[in-house]
């Protein structure tokens, strides 16, 4: 039975998760989001909130160019920027930036820092005049006509709510691991988006690019300052409200990271966001008004983590034992369910990386070194879940971007000296499996080394 039930966790749990994401995906594509076309007249006054900590002058002033060539009524748009730099460098953004003349930008820094991210954007709330509030961050861009057709969407779908779909891009042409990040980005955000709208479910705000009516903002009190994770937090309390989120298919262009530090720090966080809202907004959604199946699909959204916890934990154990076990412990059919559907989620991936037009090499190289990636980081994505729903202890780091990561090159090499132990852990009990003659077991823990083993290796080329 014990066999039987750790077969399950380790091969079927995973691809129900997988399964999932692919169908949402495929919706998706069958969808055509439709939105009225609506003049730059007549439009509600918008809040943009801009929570910025040190990013560079030429980001910000590329994000203020950005928001000045969107079609909007600028008389009815204000730009609220929200610093938790030093005053020292806050001085230095307020007489570098250039402001266009016909654009309302207020640049604020927060004396008193309560929380992070959600504590600037509840402080950007708080001075706010708009009837609209757009939360984006300072490296995202949008299209011309971007904030047109989501507002057309909420006018249309009568909706609280609406989220712009994430395309990722990157200033880094040699990061491979850029490039699957660029790849998965869009897969998930039109998965997660318009593919759940398509079955009537209930999609999350996202932290950068949603924009909200400032009345139902209103009856939140903005976000709490106390949660990391905003959007997660905030859709959970808008979904006990009874509160409408829609997808508006419109893009907006999020920078992924393009190195392993970036991606572990990015990934490490949502994991502790995403586990301190499932301990304290579960409740929420439970007791919202959404029906049983909006409400399952929420949660099992929060849990989206947990198939690559449980594979590193079930890793570990399966690796720790292997002097002692007797049998192939993982041959089972269900090692073929597995295999179909990480073959299903690989094709899938690497053509849409072709349409995307990266070229045959480097979608193959792009989607080998983000799962190896994702794979070696899985320890401390374990940790930071679980330190999510455990601790009330947390700290909240800006996932760095660019050529300043090269100052984090020690904390890199701790991560590496953990992801290498590991490897070796691995390999060592896949070839006692084998040798054994348990060619299962053993040839499922050498694919799981070679994540940990390849990052090992390779990891410095993304520096």
């Amino acid at each position: 039975m014990l066999t039987l039930l750790l077969q399950v966790l380790l091969f079927v749990y995973p691809s129900i998760f997988i399964i999932y994401q692919l169908v949402l995906y495929k919706r998706s594509n069958k969808i055509l989001v439709l939105n009225q076309n609506l003049k730059d007249t007549n439009l509600p006054f918008l809040s943009i909130i801009v929570p910025t900590k040190g990013e560079s002058i030429e980001v910000l002033q590329g994000l203020i160019n950005n928001v000045n060539e969107l079609v909007w009524d600028k008389r009815k748009l204000e730009v609220i920027i929200v610093s938790d730099d030093s005053e020292d460098y806050f001085n230095e953004l307020v007489n570098k930036l250039s402001i266009p003349s016909d654009l309302d930008v207020k640049i604020f820094r927060r004396e008193k820092k309560l929380g992070y991210k959600s504590g600037a954007l509840l402080y950007g709330y708080e001075r706010a005049k708009g009837q609209l509030i757009l939360t984006i961050d300072v490296d995202s861009r949008l299209p011309k006509d971007a904030l047109i057709k989501a507002y057309a969407k909420m006018v249309t779908g009568n909706c609280d709510a609406v989220v712009f779909e994430w395309t990722g891009y990157t200033n880094n042409n040699y990061s491979s691991l850029a490039k699957g990040l660029i790849a998965t980005t869009v897969l998930a955000s039109k998965a997660l988006f318009k593919g759940k709208e398509s079955l009537g479910l209930r999609p999350f705000p996202v932290g950068s690019g949603t924009l909200f009516k400032k009345e139902v903002l209103d009856e939140l009190d903005g976000w709490d300052y106390k949660l990391i994770q905003d959007d997660l937090e905030i859709g959970a309390r808008m979904a006990y409200l009874g509160k409408k989120v829609c997808a508006s298919g419109v893009p907006i262009y999020i920078e992924v990271p393009d190195n392993l530090y970036g991606f572990y720090v990015q990934q490490t966080r949502w994991a502790l966001g995403t586990g301190e809202v499932l301990r304290n907004r579960i409740r929420h959604i439970i007791n919202s008004p959404y029906s049983f199946t909006q409400k399952f699909d929420m949660i099992f959204h929060l849990l989206q983590y947990t198939p690559i916890i449980l594979t590193f934990i079930l890793a570990t154990l399966i690796s720790l034992l292997s002097p002692f076990v007797k049998g192939d412990i993982l041959r089972t059919p269900l090692f073929l369910v597995w295999i179909a559907t990480v073959i299903g989620y690989a094709t899938t991936l690497f053509i849409l990386a072709l349409r995307l037009g990266l070229g045959f090499k480097n979608s193959i190289m792009a989607i080998g070194r983000l799962t190896a990636f994702t794979v070696a980081i899985s320890p401390f994505i374990t940790i930071s879940f679980l330190k999510g729903i455990i601790s009330r202890n947390k700290i909240y780091i800006v996932t760095p971007k660019g050529a300043n990561q090269t100052s984090f090159q020690v904390k890199v090499r701790r991560i590496i000296a953990v992801i290498a132990m590991l490897g070796i852990l691995y390999l060592l009990a896949s070839i006692i499996y084998l040798i054994h003659n348990y060619f299962i077991t053993g040839i499922w823990l050498l694919y799981y080394s070679s994540g940990y083993i390849y990052t090992w290796l390779t990891y410095d080329k993304e520096l």
